[in-house]
């Protein structure tokens, strides 16, 4: 369609409406109900414009564009009723509560520029300023009750802390009660605070005036979602400048939809901490001594070379594709050895293991869009909404739609209250679950039949494994009434509309039992043929921003880059490629690397943004073994706890300060840029890995050539895709002009692939894999250690809290390690919320402070692995590992508890 729109004609497309002509042509008219990425409210009544033809001042923002339209946005009559709309919004306001930063305050600006009346002010109301939030305050003397925050909170966010309280002029934005901000279930996501076009929601930390915007991504949990990071002048301490407090969404990045959570939006301020370690370190005489770069290179590449053979390295999936591409080239071209894992080998790697099994790939099959578009979602052992908080609003915005929710944890979670059904199973009875749901599907004839002849194999034998797992048996099993698991097995199998969606999380796979119960996951998938096709699919929801990634690239002991295998064929196009021959064998895990500090089999280890001494099970039993350690090098932003006991600390560039990729959950691959320069002497982790690389070469006499000569990581991801078939068409250049790409995407002119399986496996057919249910934990309560132990994520920290515990706003909503218990055990042993209590298990103990709730089970108690004040769980869990995939049993342990007397 054709618009003329103030004498200058613009095309746009059916659908549009007036104000969209309006901003593409860039005219000032004021909107300020409008989100950008919102549908219109209609609730200001300022972006008025006169047409001709029609009668009235109709809002742009709700006026179906019609070719041949003629529009004047400064039509004397508009102009009026405007400027008296804005008057009556001004008398909403207090002088001084609308800056010109906001959108009110720019909307004055371009009225006067138009030699439109300033609007005057005549306040109302004057109310008191709501600052119990940590990140930002509710100030209601700016507020116009435009509805966007409400709407923000209510329709996007889905969660409705917010709305408008009272009537007529009492009307006011508040929280349920008409109580403070931090007493309702806001969870600080900052929706509202992006929305707010006049700064009544607004920081509380006010950044200084932006410099300049750079598109990223955020450096959290495995969603991936777009930030905007604004940059604010240089200053002394931070000389390339810096961050502001609030990280915008980047609206060209649709995987998150526009949102962003509370770590996102305000928690990347880490970069600036003042322990942010910035020189390079050698450990002289057990003291730490600041020396140049050649100095610590030297150092650390004489230390490794002496342990060449009994060298493991661990590589980190909170850096970039590229800089994890070159520590496992590093590992097998230079150190000749495949020893080199990282964290997903205590995540995730039953679920790799099991899909490269069963599928041939070992990554997200669907993507984001097909939660919203599911008729049914399963959940298992994942709690979406403190690990993946913009993953759960999809969730909730499927089950507004209509879409079946099941809910599989032994702890009720924030997403029971949307759940049409909850299985609380024991916990570590995963497999007699999901096989007695199998039997279900089969005995019923749920099944995709056509699906399972024409793309599986191995069929039978699995259907002959199920005998046993009759809905009787898993009752007493599982504790989950037989009519829950039939009625799960129902709507998985037939959903009402659309597919169905399985996901889970670290709930099921961390167990000795985890590659099994990942294997009945997947036969639940294979036998419904839930796979392939919009709306369906299997899901392991990935804890670290690149977590993904660094798996694609290579850093697992099993496989080379793009899960290829140690293959004649493979190793030879690896060698051709690299000069030297990757070794053929598979290396160790990292558990297997630790251990080996105990028997000498591991004397030397490169640790890249990673912290063992608090993600390792039996945290004394990992100390004793690193402290065997002959030499050490950690890279890392933080002094932290490995960091510690390091012979040499080689400082790092924060995801801020450097170019590459990252890889999210749903196979996204999409850029990391450089908002700021790294500060002192820090540099990016693939500039450090190159450099120690070229260094060992040169003493063990390998000859690497140029191979660690790179202008730069768009050159290091171009080999990496040359090598991984997967990621043959990506390219930096090409990530920049079109945005985050999803694997396989294997030429140039590949526009991505949304979901895995939709014609063939990789393997050729999935297959079958039976699933045993180990009847029992490695260790379960007693009379001496009578309650169950579990551990998981909570919203306000992320993992061990090395990043989080930097961030003071998350410190004030998390600020002490809380230890749920159930009510009926909390009367038993004369434990109230609050109390102090210490929990121990046969390997070590914690402190914390007892929170008495009903979402754990009785004889159960759940602790976060976040340390704070010097307690963590992982100085509880047990090593024991699944024999298969290595994880640790991180979820079950047998404890004790007990009150701490004053």
């Amino acid at each position: 369609m054709r618009l003329t729109i103030d004498g200058r004609g613009v095309d746009l497309a059916e659908g549009a409406t007036v104000l969209d002509g309006v901003n593409r042509l860039g005219l000032p008219l004021p909107q300020l109900c409008k989100d950008p990425d919102r549908p219109p409210l209609g609730a200001c009544r300022t972006c008025l414009v006169h047409v001709d033809g029609l009668r009235g001042t109709p809002a742009a923002c709700h006026l179906p564009a019609r070719d041949g339209m003629i529009v004047d946005t400064q039509h004397p009559e508009v102009a009026r009723v405007r400027t008296t709309v804005l008057d009556l919004t001004r008398s909403m306001l207090t002088p001084d509560a609308s800056g010109a930063e906001t959108t009110f305050g720019q909307v004055g600006a371009a009225l006067h520029r138009h030699g439109e009346r300033a609007p005057t002010w005549s306040p109302l109301h004057r109310f008191e300023v709501d600052d119990t939030k940590s990140f930002f305050v509710l100030a209601r003397d700016a507020c116009i009750l435009c509805g966007r925050c409400t709407t923000a909170c209510d329709d996007v966010q889905q969660i409705g802390a917010i709305a408008l309280l009272g009537r007529g002029h009492a009307t006011k934005v508040g929280v349920f009660g008409d109580g403070a901000m931090a007493s309702s279930v806001c969870t600080s996501c900052g929706q509202c605070v992006a929305t707010c076009p006049t700064g009544a929601i607004r920081p509380k930390e006010a950044p200084a005036a932006s410099v300049r915007t750079v598109e990223s991504t955020c450096p959290y949990c495995g969603v991936g979602c777009g930030l905007g990071l604004r940059v604010g002048p240089a200053e002394s301490a931070a000389p390339g400048g810096r961050l502001a407090v609030m990280a915008d969404d980047v609206p060209a990045n649709r995987s998150s939809l526009g949102m962003l959570c509370v770590k996102g939006r305000f928690a990347t301020g880490f970069v600036h901490s003042r322990d942010r370690v910035t020189s390079p370190l050698v450990k002289r005489d057990g003291r730490w001594v600041e020396v140049d770069w050649d100095t610590a290179l030297d150092v650390a590449a004489e230390g490794l070379v002496r342990h060449r053979g009994r060298f493991g390295a661990l590589a980190s999936a909170k850096a970039t594709n590229e800089d994890g591409y070159l520590v496992q080239k590093f590992c097998r071209v230079v150190m000749a050895t495949n020893d080199v894992d990282h964290c997903t080998r205590l995540c995730h790697s039953p679920s790799v293991e099991a899909m490269l099994i069963s599928m041939g790939s070992g990554a997200t099959s669907n993507s984001y869009q097909d939660y919203e578009e599911a008729g049914c979602l399963m959940v298992v052992g994942a709690d979406a909404s403190s690990n993946h908080p913009v993953i759960a609003v999809r969730f909730r915005r499927a089950v507004s739609r209509g879409a079946r929710l099941v809910v599989v944890n032994p702890k009720r979670i924030e997403l029971c209250d949307q759940a049409d059904l909850w299985l609380r199973q024991r916990p570590g009875t995963d497999v007699a679950l999901f096989n007695a749901m199998a039997r279900v599907i089969l005995d019923e004839g749920l099944h995709d039949d056509a699906f399972v002849r024409a793309r599986t194999e191995g069929f039978h034998a699995w259907r002959g494994s199920l005998e046993p797992y009759t809905l009787e048996h898993a009752e007493r099993v599982t504790g989950v009434p037989a009519g829950d698991i039939a009625q799960a097995a129902r709507w998985y199998a037939k959903p009402h509309v659309s597919g169905s969606c399985l996901i889970w999380g670290m709930g099921v796979t961390q167990h000795v039992n985890g590659i099994h119960n990942a294997h009945a996951l997947l036969n639940l998938s294979l036998v419904t043929g839930q796979l392939g096709r919009p709306g369906s699919g299997i899901s392991p929801l990935r804890g670290q921003n690149n977590v993904q990634g660094c798996g694609d690239a290579g850093c697992i002991p099993t496989n080379l880059p793009g899960y290829q295998m140690y293959v004649p064929e493979t190793l030879a196009r690896f060698e051709a490629a690299w000069g030297v021959r990757p070794p053929g064998r598979t290396g160790r895990v990292v558990t297997e690397m630790v251990e080996g500090c105990l028997t000498g089999d591991t004397r030397a280890m490169y640790v890249v943004g990673e912290n063992p001494l608090l993600s390792e099970p039996d945290l004394h039993h990992a100390e004793k073994a690193i402290g065997q350690l002959e030499f050490l090098v950690v890279q890392d932003l933080f002094m932290h706890e490995t960091a510690e006991r390091a012979h040499v600390f080689l400082p790092a560039a924060a995801f801020a300060e450097k170019e590459g990729t990252f890889t999210n959950s749903e196979r996204r691959v999409q850029r990391v840029r450089a908002a700021l320069a790294p500060p002192g002497q820090a540099r990016p982790d693939w500039w450090i890995t190159a450099a120690l690389a070229g260094r060992v070469a040169r003493r063990v006499g390998v000859d690497v050539g140029r191979q660690f000569d790179y202008a730069g990581p768009a050159e290091i991801f171009d080999e990496m895709a040359r090598l991984t078939p997967f990621l043959g068409g990506l390219s930096h250049a090409r990530l920049d002009r079109e945005g985050g790409i999803q694997w396989p995407c294997p030429t140039p002119g590949h526009p991505g692939t949304r979901y895995l399986y939709a014609e063939s496996f990789p393997r050729g057919r999935g297959r079958f894999v039976p699933a045993r249910q180990i009847e029992e934990a490695a260790e379960l309560p007693d009379a001496d250690y009578p309650f169950v132990l579990n551990t998981g994520r909570l919203l306000y920290h992320w993992h061990g809290g090395t990043l989080t515990r930097r961030v003071q706003g998350l410190l004030e909503l998390a600020p002490r390690l809380e230890v749920a218990i159930h009510p009926s055990d909390a009367r038993r042993l004369g434990v109230d919320s609050g109390a102090r209590v210490r929990v121990e298990s046969r390997r070590g103990e914690l402190t914390g402070y007892a929170h008495v709730t009903e979402a754990v089970r009785a004889g159960a108690i759940f602790v976060p692995f976040v340390k704070l004040a010097d307690s963590a769980a992982n100085f509880l869990t047990n090593s024991a590992c699944d024999p298969a995939s290595k994880i640790p049993e991180y979820k079950v342990c047998a404890v004790r508890l007990e009150r701490v007397l004053p």
